[in-house]
């Protein structure tokens, strides 16, 4: 009998959380509308030993960012780290490479400008210039058309 008052209780006080949240029963949460092209998008990220390697710097570990560009939009990518040399990739949608950079940010820095042709998905390939590299690292695409 203890036992079905306690489970009631929880129950009692379960109900008027929903009803505080003003959420009930199968009713979902309305998000705020999101800006599928942002103005800044920042990554604090780290390579690690665990990850994949870069298919065209194969000594060189990798993370992979997709990020939709538009046609006719200058964006500006950079990535800082203070743990190895920087170097960056950048892929259409067919996975062709179309830019890439070691050192346009400043030693050790990488910094890809680039005008998309099309819009599509491009993707963002962070590595390092050096194989075996680990480390944090920092990137920031730049809609520079955004308002």
């Amino acid at each position: 009998m203890k036992l079905h008052c306690k489970l009631a209780l929880v129950l009692l006080a379960a109900a008027a959380c929903l009803l505080q949240a003003d959420l009930s029963a199968g009713d979902k949460k309305k998000e705020d509308k999101k800006d599928d092209n942002p103005k800044e998008v920042i990554v604090n990220g780290e390579l690690t030993n665990a990850d994949l390697k870069d298919k065209a710097r194969p000594t060189c570990y990798c993370k992979t960012y997709t990020y939709k560009m538009i046609e006719g939009r200058n964006y500006q990518i950079d990535m800082t780290s203070a743990d190895f040399d920087s170097y960056l990739c950048l892929e259409n949608a067919a996975g062709e490479q179309v830019a890439a950079d070691d050192d346009s940010g400043g030693f050790p820095s990488a910094r890809i400008i680039y005008r998309a042709p099309k819009t599509g998905d491009y993707t963002i390939i962070c590595t390092t210039f050096s194989g075996g590299s680990t480390g944090k690292y920092r990137l920031v695409v730049k809609d520079l058309d955004a308002k």
